[in-house]
């Protein structure tokens, strides 16, 4: 059992690591928001990982192929969610404070991200190719092995979440004075990320 947490370990690290609009986005708040956010923003997006290792390892046909059969659709919900987050955030005329952060900003930087991470059906693909090369066949799979691999996924893609949302909590103190100037960077390349996933959705 060890041996699978292990590899889940590592293919949620592996599907993490490439920094891509998500990343930004964890960064971006952690920076902005404080750590809180930032590492509740993380787990909506380790959350997402889980959900698709969960499908890969349990070999959840009917979920796989719902998503493939709609991947166009939620590449485009989830590029325009970017636009509309990106320039939001782009556009924003008042510089963050650091405050409490309400509870409901809790929830929602968690879902957001989560929602987003799930509107990316590649996702799903790297797993399963993942899966392949670790030699994870979904057919003489246990519901314990599976299990226990899906907890690896989670836990290794919050090792590279967690380091994340520190990064941008040690960069929130060097860059405070800068911090409107960083949302509208990060604003607009979030937004251009979505614009290109909208473009090339197919």
């Amino acid at each position: 059992m060890p041996t699978f947490f292990l590899k889940g370990l590592a293919m949620g690290a592996i599907i993490a690591m490439p920094f891509g609009a998500v990343g930004m986005l964890c960064l971006g708040r952690a920076i902005t928001h404080g750590l809180r956010i930032g590492l509740l923003s993380g787990i909506g997006a380790a959350a997402a990982d889980a959900f698709y290792g969960a499908v890969a390892a349990f070999g959840l046909t009917f979920v796989s192929d719902f998503l493939a059969e709609h991947a166009t659709v939620m590449r485009i919900g989830g590029g325009l969610f970017l636009v509309g987050m990106g320039l939001r955030l782009a556009l924003s005329k008042t510089a963050p404070k650091p405050l409490e952060a309400p509870k409901r900003r809790y929830a929602g930087a968690f879902v957001s991200v989560f929602l987003l991470t799930l509107t990316n059906p590649m996702t799903m693909v790297g797993f399963l190719a993942i899966f392949a090369g670790f030699g994870l066949g979904q057919a003489e799979a246990h519901a314990a092995e599976a299990a226990s691999v899906v907890a690896g996924v989670f836990c290794g893609s919050m090792v590279w979440w967690v380091a994340i949302a520190f990064g941008g909590k040690l960069l929130r103190f060097r860059l405070l004075a800068h911090m409107r100037a960083i949302k509208r960077v990060s604003g607009w390349l979030i937004a251009a990320f979505g614009l290109w996933a909208v473009f090339f959705a197919r």
